[in-house]
């Protein structure tokens, strides 16, 4: 019994993460920037999930986040959605990594600073590959890291407020606060 409400508790959090995920990534299609560049905020919601859950229930909320905003937006298989996925999907990635092996070195906000440095030059990456052909589009780099650290801060910092005002509430303990072992792994992906 216990077992099932720790089960429907967890169901109940990820849902909840990914809509939130998901209002913050329509909400930020509609903030007068330019008009290919967002904060990500969106990001919040994975980096939560990737630090009370683990890897795959964050990549769960990406793919969910990304896909839904693509559908509620009209933007599904459209130029834009390809750079939201395969940017969401790099920067899940390398959280994880970086969460799994630094994380005594980085906390919330340097592991979203890395996964948001990821997205960043992964979304540059594939606009050389697949639209604009030319190696110009790398001068871009610097102006991408720059937003990727400054943005990558925002989220963590956020993410890290949540962490914290959540910590001992939920009915359960989340990977970040435990002792990262094998055992604990194989729980988090669970």
């Amino acid at each position: 019994m216990i077992s099932e409400r720790k089960s429907t508790r967890r169901l109940v959090l990820l849902s909840m993460l990914s809509a939130c995920g998901l209002v913050l990534f329509v909400f930020e299609s509609f903030l007068p920037i330019l008009p290919w560049f967002r904060p990500g905020l969106g990001n919040v919601a994975t980096l939560i999930a990737l630090m009370m859950f683990g890897f795959s229930d964050a990549l769960k909320v990406t793919i969910l986040r990304v896909v839904l905003g693509a559908l509620v937006l009209g933007r599904l298989f459209t130029p834009v959605f390809i750079f939201a996925l395969a940017g969401g999907l790099a920067s899940v990635v390398v959280m994880a990594i970086v969460f799994r092996y630094a994380k005594k070195v980085f906390g919330p906000v340097g592991i979203s600073v890395l996964g948001a440095v990821a997205h960043n030059m992964v979304q540059l990456f594939i606009a050389y590959l697949l639209f604009i052909k030319s190696a110009e589009i790398f001068i871009f780099i610097p102006v991408f890291l720059g937003a990727a650290v400054v943005t990558g801060t925002i989220v963590g910092i956020v993410a890290h407020m949540v962490l914290e005002k959540t910590k001992g509430r939920l009915g359960f303990e989340p990977v970040w606060q435990t002792n990262f072992t094998a055992e604990n792994a194989e729980g988090a992906e669970a």
